[in-house]
């Protein structure tokens, strides 16, 4: 008697943990797209502080910080910080250092990270107008990989949910 509901109990884990794997990937689809527009949104902001405000770098980073959630203000957080140190290395390599410490924790992809690193090309370098060029093209590159991480996840977020239950299903038959 004991073995049939062992039997049962270990199908009910290995469905519990497909479906979770299932999910999980779903999410993330949806975290990525998420993560895009709020960096799209933390660009904006940059420009207006850059721009209109006339802000240096690392106040700059800290005003866009205090206006956006998590994770991405952590993002701006850490590189303003190490700006107002007196960190001997560049805007770029800040930013750079400040990226390698965010992206782990990210639902980007490798692509999207070399466009967030495309704009350490001029921080601190060039002038104002340098910065706004390259924040304005990083917003295109944006664009492009918001809109595809819409489709994919469109497109895509279905499929991993019911593969999930069809592959913990298909598993349960196989121990069964």
């Amino acid at each position: 008697m004991l073995m049939p509901v062992c039997k049962i109990a270990g199908a009910l884990c290995v469905m519990a943990a497909a479906l979770l794997f299932g999910e999980s990937k779903a999410r993330a689809l949806s975290r990525r797209v998420e993560e895009l527009e709020q960096f799209q949104r933390s660009l904006k902001l940059l420009v207006v502080e850059i721009s209109f405000g006339r802000a240096l770098l690392p106040y700059a980073f800290e005003t866009v910080a205090r206006r956006l959630g998590p994770p991405l203000d952590r993002l701006y957080e850490l590189a303003a910080a190490r700006l107002l140190a007196g960190d001997e290395r560049s805007a770029r390599e800040i930013w750079e250092a400040a990226l390698e410490e965010f992206y782990p924790r990210s639902a980007l992809t490798a692509g999207d990270r070399e466009i967030f690193s495309g704009l350490g090309i001029s921080l601190g370098i060039s002038a104002q107008e340098g910065q706004l060029k390259q924040i304005g093209l990083t917003l295109q590159h944006l664009e492009i990989a918001l809109e595809e991480a819409r489709t994919g996840r469109q497109r895509n977020e279905k499929m991993w949910r019911y593969l999930g239950f069809a592959g913990g299903a298909a598993l349960v038959i196989l121990l069964l």
